[in-house]
């Protein structure tokens, strides 16, 4: 591995999160923006590898102009050069459009490595990293927590599973999507953002037609969305919690327990006379 390509989304700040009445897509422009923090820990990770094994670090974004900042933020990290694609004709993309551009433009730059955050804070869907190997032909890892090793033709990955931590071995190239970690990230910005530093490109610079992106390439619709503020406003679950642990937070509407829910936690006879009389 010379050199790894890291992928940033900027997400509106789900607190301040609307949607298009007509195209229920969110709408991005006019709020606040924040870089995705799963893709600051895949940043950290190959901003690692480039200390540990001097490896070249580009960073690439796929959003409107704005999407730049996340670009000059992986820039003063310590990244050494950066991707914007930015088109009008991207406009309501799905995970699948988003992909075949994302991969367009990396054929495009060269980059074979890819690092990826596991999903968007936005979107939850977890797709990107996935498709984009597939489309790439090449290995992926999901639910990277760290890199273990590498060598010119391997990488070692720590990845994290609902019941074991796993220790994985993939061939280059390969992509790999991260979780969060746990802790902060120690931040150093301290390079500076050169102009050069940091490439423009449009769909006509890719060469990918816009009929295969945006509303129109999209192979799904969302039909509908609704958001209950109520839910926005303090409803947390702590990801790493056992999975009955996340629902039992879920069931009692966020952190603190409410006395009108009953939770069963054995099936029994006992169980079932107090199901029986609850539901009569």
């Amino acid at each position: 591995m010379e050199k790894v390509l890291v992928c940033l989304k900027q997400v509106p700040n789900t607190k301040e999160v609307r949607i298009d009445s007509e195209n229920h897509t969110l709408i991005r422009e006019g709020i606040d923006s924040i870089l995705n923090t799963y893709d600051d820990y895949a940043l950290e990770e190959a901003l690692i590898l480039k200390r540990k094994y001097g490896i070249k670090v580009g960073t690439l974004t796929m959003g409107p102009p704005q999407a730049i900042e996340v670009l000059k933020y992986s820039i003063r990290r310590g990244a050494d050069e950066a991707f914007l694609l930015t088109d009008k004709g991207l406009v309501g993309s799905d995970t699948w459009a988003t992909s075949l551009a994302i991969f367009t433009l990396v054929k495009k730059i060269n980059y074979e490595n890819i690092f990826c955050g596991q999903e968007s804070i936005d979107s939850g869907t977890g797709h990107i990293g996935s498709s984009i190997a597939e489309l790439l032909n090449i290995p992926q890892v999901n639910y990277a927590k760290k890199i273990m090793d590498l060598n010119s033709h391997k990488l070692k990955v720590l990845s994290k599973f609902d019941d074991c931590d796993a220790v994985l071995e993939v061939k280059l190239p390969a992509v790999i999507s991260f979780l969060k970690k746990e802790g902060e990230i120690a931040k150093k910005k301290d390079k500076k953002v050169q102009p050069d530093s940091i490439k423009k490109y449009s769909l006509n610079d890719i060469g990918l037609d816009p009929e295969y992106v945006g509303l129109d390439g999209s192979a799904t619709r969302v039909v509908k969305i609704d958001i209950d503020e109520r839910f926005i406003s303090y409803i947390k679950v702590d990801n790493n919690l056992k999975a009955d642990e996340r629902i039992r937070v879920l069931l009692n509407g966020g952190i603190e327990e409410k006395k009108d829910r009953r939770i069963i936690k054995v099936l029994s006879k006992q169980a079932i006379n107090e199901l029986s009389t609850l539901i009569r």
